[in-house]
């Protein structure tokens, strides 16, 4: 389903390409040797992945933001830094190591994703197909605590005892990887548009891999 997925979205943007270059009008680009910042706007797909004795998590969809920071190192070849959050509602299935009896959570998590990636280019106009390859590392937190929680005390002159409390939960950094490929679109101005979709695999300790599909729809300057 997933390469079907990308054979599609290939031949579009491929499709896209061959029609735009016979464009006697087409304008080249001015991001050669320059830097370039976006803010996005995303939607993380529905997604599920399998743990040992029949525990799992299903991931609903959600809606997130990101940015980007990248230097266009000539027309074709961009390397840049990506952030995304987003925050999906997610059910587990939790079972017990003796007997294997189940029971389910249903919480929302926090998903974090920080990447270096090298974007290709496919063209060197305003507009142009690209594909995208990156690597780097995603936070998870389940938000669920893994413990009590810890409290520091003191006595204040005026307001007498005082606590702050702080509670840990289940969480964990892992090695992460995405390809992406999408349209990107300039302006005169040094503004520029960008759709894309990108799939992100996070590998996890003790459960198959997590994939993780993002639509993204960005705006950004060159400067």
């Amino acid at each position: 389903m997933l390469a079907k997925k990308w054979l599609v979205l290939l031949s579009i943007i491929a499709l896209l390409a061959l029609s735009y270059s016979v464009d006697s009008q087409a304008k080249y680009t001015k991001r050669d040797g320059k830097w370039e910042a976006s803010f996005q706007l995303l939607n993380s797909l529905s997604t599920d992945f399998d743990g040992k004795n029949g525990s799992g998590v299903e991931i609903d969809s959600d809606i997130g933001w990101g940015f980007t920071l990248g230097y266009n190192v000539n027309p074709h070849v961009l390397v840049n830094y990506q952030f995304s959050a987003t925050t999906p509602d997610y059910d587990a299935t939790l079972t017990k190591e003796d007997n294997n009896d189940s029971y389910h959570i249903r919480h929302n998590m926090d998903l974090y994703n920080s990447q270096f990636n090298v974007v290709y280019n496919l063209m060197t106009e305003q507009f142009t197909p690209f594909v995208q390859a990156g690597i780097g590392w995603t936070y998870l937190d389940s938000n669920i605590a893994d413990g009590p929680p810890d409290y520091f005390c003191w006595y204040d002159p005026w307001w007498g005892r005082q606590c702050i409390g702080d509670q840990n939960t289940f969480d964990d950094t892992r090695f992460s990887y995405n390809l992406a490929a999408g349209v990107r679109y300039e302006l005169d101005n040094s503004m520029f548009f960008r759709a894309s979709y990108q799939q992100n695999w996070i590998s996890m300790s003790h459960s198959d891999d997590l994939s993780v599909g993002m639509v993204h729809l960005e705006i950004g300057s060159i400067f």
